[in-house]
């Protein structure tokens, strides 16, 4: 995928193509499969954890993390999106997405530089284990639950 990126990059400061094909498009092609994937081990996260599943989504979330960061903060793909903005021949539900876009990008640090950006993405890696650790407390906390009710009022008015 990272290849894969790279060119995308490379194509669109290189060729000035910034049609809805060309960045959108292509863009999705490159991100849904991890989107898609990571989605499946989230959703398995939340209804069949267990120690392994833990242990695999630990190894490769802070990967996960920097990609996604990754994709999310290239300067290429934000002048593409700005240029396709500007451009007034899109339809507006296209106009809906580049816009769409381009405020995630801005929320994913794509305009910070140096320190304040390597700053931004420790954060967001660091964002990403405490959300996975409280999940995880969560779910443990939900399974070690019990009540036992002994005496037959502790159950008067219920159905």
């Amino acid at each position: 995928m990272e290849s894969e990126f790279e060119s995308l990059e490379s194509r669109l400061q290189q060729s000035g193509d910034v049609s809805y094909s060309a960045v959108i498009e292509e863009l999705e092609k490159l991100e849904a499969p991890v989107e898609y994937s990571w989605g499946v081990v989230n959703h398995l996260m939340g209804v069949k954890n267990s120690d392994e599943l833990r242990a695999a989504h630990g190894e490769v979330q802070g990967e996960v993390v920097k990609t996604t960061t990754k994709l999310s903060q290239s300067e290429a793909v934000f002048k593409a999106l700005e240029a396709l903005e500007k451009d007034g021949s899109l339809e507006p539900a296209q106009q809906r997405i580049v816009q769409s876009s381009l405020s995630s990008m801005r929320l994913s640090g794509v305009g910070l530089q140096g320190e304040e950006k390597e700053r931004f993405n420790a954060n967001r890696i660091r964002l990403s284990e405490l959300s996975t650790a409280f999940s995880n407390n969560l779910l443990d906390a939900t399974k070690a639950f019990s009540l036992t009710l002994t005496e037959p009022a502790q159950v008067d008015g219920l159905p």
